[in-house]
């Protein structure tokens, strides 16, 4: 495994990441304790996954102080408890809590041995769910949502930036919900502590998007900035001939008004610095693709 490691590592140096980041995966699914494929994974993966690779080198080892140091760079400041409530994060009741606020809709997520319990409820009815709990219950008469799913029932959970998608059986059916987090450091965090309480039949997975899905994006960018490129050039040239305006083929307005103050030329750059655009998005999409984390039961 320390070969397939410097493999990676030299690929990284030269750089050609996406190979250095498939060694890597491939090392992970064999050995998911090496401490040293973790720590050069969180070098590859966006900010979002970095700190779940950080947590596993200290899950390893946690006199890393490096991993340490570098967790406590992406964890966000606690935030002041008078000020910002609806972000605190700890226990409640017997179960771990993580609540997020938007607007006046607080998002609940609380987790114990045995449960998952994602719920949607209002400011005003906080104080009376934090005092409920506390007691033993969770009222459902609280809640505008809620769902309550057994560890047990779960069968995979991905991560979609800053939420937790929760696939798991009802019945004789698989059914899915979001759990709404903070941001994706909460979501991380949240995920890892799943995992935990799942016990060691489930892993996570880092993956990164596939060259098709990623061929694809990129066509289309590219192609529609191509074609919205060549129909503005051509309408600019049919509204400065006066073409347009004699055939009535094109209504008065602000887009017409605005391809007419351009001119051909102008709409042209404008097309052109779509193209790079897409080309430029297409270029990263294949030389660093995103990443997906899921929890899977092997």
């Amino acid at each position: 495994m320390i070969e397939k490691i410097h493999q990676a590592e030299e690929a990284i140096r030269g750089g050609d990441t996406r190979t250095g980041f498939e060694i890597l995966q491939e090392v992970l699914a064999k050995d998911p304790n090496s401490e040293r494929a973790w720590w050069v994974m969180s070098g590859l993966v966006p900010r979002e996954q970095r700190a779940h690779c950080l947590n596993q080198v200290l899950r390893i080892n946690p006199e890393n102080q490096f991993a340490r140091d570098a967790l406590l760079k992406l964890t966000p400041a606690k935030p002041d408890p008078e000020s910002a409530p609806e972000k605190e994060k700890g226990t409640l009741g017997g179960y771990q809590t993580w609540l997020y606020a938007q607007r006046n809709r607080i998002y609940i997520t609380m987790l114990n041995k045995e449960e998952l319990i994602s719920g949607e409820t209002e400011t005003k009815l906080l104080p009376k769910i934090r005092a409920a709990v506390n007691e033993g219950e969770i009222p459902n008469a609280l809640f505008n949502k809620k769902t309550t799913i057994q560890l047990i029932q779960i069968t995979r959970i991905k991560q979609i930036f800053s939420s937790l998608r929760v696939h798991f059986w009802e019945g004789d059916r698989e059914k899915s919900i979001r759990l709404e987090l903070e941001n994706s450091s909460m979501a991380d965090h949240v995920l890892t502590v799943i995992q935990d309480k799942l016990g060691p039949e489930y892993t996570i997975n880092v993956e990164p998007m596939k060259t098709i899905t990623a061929l694809i994006i990129s066509t289309i960018l590219t192609l529609g900035s191509l074609a919205l490129t060549i129909f503005g050039y051509w309408a600019a040239n049919e509204v400065a001939t006066g073409r347009a305006a004699a055939t009535g083929m094109f209504q008065s307005g602000g887009i017409i008004n605005l391809v007419e103050a351009l001119g051909p030329n102008g709409v042209l750059l404008i097309g052109c610095i779509l193209i790079f655009i897409s080309l430029g998005i297409s270029w990263w999409l294949m030389m660093s693709p995103p990443t997906t984390t899921e929890l899977v039961r092997e």
